[in-house]
């Protein structure tokens, strides 16, 4: 079914006033199809998840707009409406900007961030047993697939360092668990940051949980250099440590272990959707951390960078 075929039926379906020519956005990989439409004559976003493409993410989604989203201390999407039954759950929220690429960020917009990300991770714990599952790289490096990442990187310049890590895997995951655990946006990265004005807003919350914070932090990186930025890596963590009151020795080792297991573990899927310029920069940041992989399992004065 053509875009427009489907936005009509969803539209008809909702009877919200939607008015017609919305148009689908890209760079949704959440399984929901998502539209900038208009209603009331304001600018907002469509975002519909049907049951045969799985609702469990677009529900927790609502539920953070509904429960959680006045109480975190940063700028979200405004929920404007609703659905939610056995054929679809759809979210009409504001519309906002998107943010500037990764590699455009200034390092004024990096620290902004890191103080943005010690915020909310500061958010009180939600005490439902809905948001605490286990993140997706903690359950990777709880069981990681050593076999898909071998296969990838053995065929990459990292192809004599890998073993460092894929050799004693069971390291990681107490590294990564050594930061408290705290409320996660769980899937942090440019893409999901929109603008109004000079002020950052916090999209898609489908992944919304607790976990180690250096899980949004190593995504984000990983992300962005994916994407050919330039990152601040040193300077975030001492202003995300800083303002967060937490050890930042064994920040910095949870930060090495999480992008280690993002790395490793993660981006074998989606490389072959990336140029060989990003994969080669891929591989590069591989090697810098497993050169300093074993010296922080020994807690060193090191720093990523």
């Amino acid at each position: 079914m053509a875009d427009e075929d489907r936005l009509t039926s969803v539209v008809g379906i909702l009877t919200w006033g939607i008015e017609a020519g919305g148009y689908e956005l890209t760079g949704s990989a959440s399984g929901s199809a998502v539209y900038g439409v208009r209603i009331d004559g304001t600018d907002a976003v469509l975002k519909v998840t049907t049951a045969d493409r799985g609702q469990t993410n677009a529900r927790r989604e609502l539920a953070f707009y509904r429960t959680l989203a006045s109480r975190v201390p940063v700028s979200t999407p405004r929920l404007i409406r609703y659905a939610d039954n056995d054929d679809l759950t759809a979210l009409l929220l504001s519309a906002h900007t998107p943010a500037r690429p990764a590699r455009e960020w200034s390092r004024h917009a990096w620290l902004e961030m890191a103080r943005q990300l010690a915020a909310l991770h500061s958010t009180p714990m939600p005490d439902q047993p809905s948001w605490l599952d286990t993140p997706l790289l903690q359950r990777l490096l709880d069981r990681p697939p050593i076999g898909p990442a071998a296969d990838y990187w053995s065929r990459t310049d990292a192809a004599d360092r890998i073993g460092v890590v894929l050799d004693a895997p069971d390291t990681l995951a107490p590294a990564l668990a050594a930061t408290p655990a705290c409320f996660l946006h769980g899937d942090c990265h440019v893409d999901n940051l929109l603008r109004e004005g000079s002020r950052m807003v916090w999209a898609d919350w489908q992944v919304a949980g607790v976990g180690s914070p250096a899980i949004d932090l190593a995504f984000l990186w990983s992300r962005a250099n994916a994407d050919g930025a330039d990152i601040p890596r040193t300077e975030m963590v001492h202003e995300y440590a800083s303002h967060r009151g937490i050890d930042v020795t064994v920040l910095r080792r949870s930060l090495i272990a999480a992008e280690l297991g993002v790395l490793l573990f993660c981006w074998p899927e989606y490389a072959a959707y990336r140029t060989q310029t990003t994969r080669d920069r891929l591989t590069r940041r591989l090697v810098r951390l497993i050169r300093e992989w074993p010296a922080r399992c020994e807690v060193t004065s090191n720093e990523p960078n």
